[in-house]
């Protein structure tokens, strides 16, 4: 797979004269690049149609499939899609990628004219102006826009004339596309050609990078959220009612909380109203396991009703960042009576019985909401302390058992020591914590320190060390089909998840540090109008774009908390956090004598 900046370079050089305006920035947004994830020593299966909907999605969180009479002649190898139609007069054959959900909802779909999800604000509203097609090869390729309903509503006829790889750029009039619902590209009859990328121009707004780094970070959790159910999908492209992530809701909550705040104005503060409203009575529905909520939910039997999904735990991890990330949005939008039930929600789970013999809280129950699970929360870290702020806000005289190694994070995961302070300004003191004696400011700046450092030292002629990108965290594996866990304790880590940069950003002296590497990443891709990639490896020259709500509410809060540091404003989160007296008792745990003048120093 050749290296991204070049095709982003490329493009831009095509199309900046044709379609800029003054008032626009014109961003390649990719639709499908043509590189297979596979595991390592999985063998390529050229032609292969039949593709798991679960890993097999578009750059922009939708599905894809083949079509025509000759669909059978289509290869598919490492960094292709190649037609052989030389020897057939007749027949045709391509690929259909949906603009907007899977492509069998005719209700979803997207309006060129403002592509972001409904909710955000006008003026912050992206058009989609040009459609680009990475081709090679001798012979015709139709490419079209349809609707819901199959009519076309925009089609190009490019000729190929030769075998090395160029970047067709055609305009598109947003007016004209309002229910884009597929676009499709058709090698035509006698066609031998091959494709290796699809794109959609995107003229963005202008507006400063820290607004614009909010803004794309906020939209991919979005795309995810369904205002119908009240749930976040765990994965864009998956069907609504399938597998939906509870602690990905709650943290969508506060996302929009977060972006109706000014000076931003994303979206409507009555939006962020109605969507805490309409997600607290949709989660308030939901069977519990001794109180606990469920990590993951489906909707199942003919009323539509949700439950657990099979399988999977009611988690107290996933409850405590749902309950935090609600209370939080509840005190933001000034709704006194669900902050009032949320705290009664936390005060209705029975920790009792959720206590392994050392004393330590499980990680939760097994799906029949009885059997707890053998595992508990003692390793030091943001999750621990978010399940133990979580039992310290129900029941203020607790006090649980030390963390196992205080201050070192498991395997050096960089989300671990951060997790918390999406949450609570009181992290950023340098006071010893008074539950482990931890200085938690100094412990995530030596993370972020030994973070920057790993890959120069180790891979220092790689893309990622040469660009400064970073991040040894957690999320999907390089193919997208498993949890990978990584870390700087670990030997020859390649994988980076690169959520850690936004995570880690406020630690930063120089706010404008991170801006700057973002810039670089939307040059390579990285970070393109849809949001931050899942993953990438060192060398540049692989990515997973899959569109995960749990990494990107990471990113929305990250980038809402960058933005008030760069702009040197009132946090509303950490504000938020402040006012309420629940948690400013559990906090006590962690530090006694904090007071607002102290916090966040």
């Amino acid at each position: 797979m050749r290296l991204l900046p070049t095709i982003g370079a490329v493009a831009v050089m095509l199309c900046t004269q044709a379609m800029a305006q003054p008032a626009t920035r014109l961003v390649w947004q990719p639709v499908q690049e043509y590189f297979i994830h596979r595991d390592e020593g999985q063998q390529v299966l050229a032609g292969t149609k039949r593709l798991n909907s679960f890993t097999a999605y578009t750059h922009i969180g939708t599905d894809f499939g083949f079509h025509g009479p000759a669909e059978h002649e289509i290869e598919w190898v490492t960094d292709e899609v190649v037609v052989h139609l030389g020897q057939q007069a007749e027949a045709w054959a391509g690929m259909w990628h949906s603009l907007a959900g899977q492509a069998r909802n005719p209700n979803r779909v997207m309006n060129f004219t403002h592509a972001y999800p409904d909710p955000i604000s006008p003026q912050y509203q992206p058009h989609v102006t040009g459609v680009m097609i990475e081709a090679a090869g001798r012979g015709k390729i139709k490419l079209e826009i349809k609707s819901p309903g199959d009519e076309q509503r925009w089609t190009q006829m490019i000729e190929l004339t030769a075998p090395q790889y160029r970047m067709f750029v055609h305009p598109v009039a947003p007016d004209s596309v309002r229910d884009g619902k597929t676009l499709v590209w058709t090698a035509e009859p006698g066609a031998e050609v091959k494709v290796s990328g699809l794109f959609l121009g995107i003229e963005m707004p202008q507006m400063p990078w820290d607004t614009y780094t909010f803004l794309a970070s906020y939209a991919k959790i979005a795309r995810s959220y369904s205002i119908d159910t009240g749930f976040v999908r765990d994965r864009a492209h998956i069907e609504e009612g399938a597998f939906e992530s509870v602690s990905a809701t709650g943290m969508y909550v506060l996302a929009s909380a977060a972006a109706a705040q000014q000076p931003l104005g994303i979206v409507s503060t009555d939006y962020a109203r109605w969507v805490l409203t309409r997600t607290h009575e949709a989660m308030k529905k939901l069977k519990t396991g001794r109180g606990l909520l469920p990590h993951f939910v489906h909707r199942h039997g003919h009323e539509n009703a949700y439950c657990i999904h099979p399988g999977t735990e009611y988690s107290t991890v996933d409850t405590a960042i749902y309950a935090q990330s609600m209370l939080l949005a509840a005190i933001m939008l000034d709704a006194p009576l669900v902050a009032e039930d949320l705290i009664l929600q936390m005060q209705s789970i029975e920790y009792n019985l959720l206590h392994l013999p050392n004393g330590e809280l499980s990680h939760g129950l097994a799906d029949d909401g009885i059997t707890l699970l053998p595992h508990g929360w003692l390793d030091w870290g943001g999750e621990t302390a978010l399940v133990t702020l979580m039992e310290s806000i129900a029941h203020p005289e607790h006090r649980p058992p030390p963390m196992r190694t205080p201050g070192k994070a498991w395997q050096g995961t960089g989300f671990i020591p951060e997790l918390q302070s999406l949450f609570y300004p009181d992290f950023d003191s340098d006071v010893p914590d008074a539950h482990d004696g931890v200085r938690w400011l100094s412990v995530r700046r030596a993370m972020l320190g030994a973070q920057r450092a790993y890959i120069p030292k180790r891979w220092p002629q790689s893309h990622a060390a040469v660009n400064g990108i970073y991040g040894l965290s957690a999320g999907e594996n390089q193919a997208g089909n498993g949890y990978y866990v990584g870390g700087v304790d670990l030997p020859d880590q390649k994988l980076i998840h690169p959520h850690y940069i936004l995570m880690s950003s406020p630690l930063h002296l120089q706010t404008n540090e991170t801006y700057e590497l973002l810039e670089r990443m939307e040059k390579a891709s990285y970070f393109p109008p849809w949001g931050m990639v899942e993953n990438l490896n060192v060398d540049g020259r692989s990515y997973l774009p899959m569109e995960g709500s749990l990494n990107a509410g990471f990113e929305a809060l990250s980038a809402y908390h960058l933005f008030a540091k760069h702009r040197k404003i009132p946090d509303a989160i950490y504000t938020a956090s402040l006012k309420s007296p629940q948690i400013r008792r559990a906090m006590q745990l962690f530090y006694p004598a904090e007071t607002k003048e102290t916090a966040g120093q």
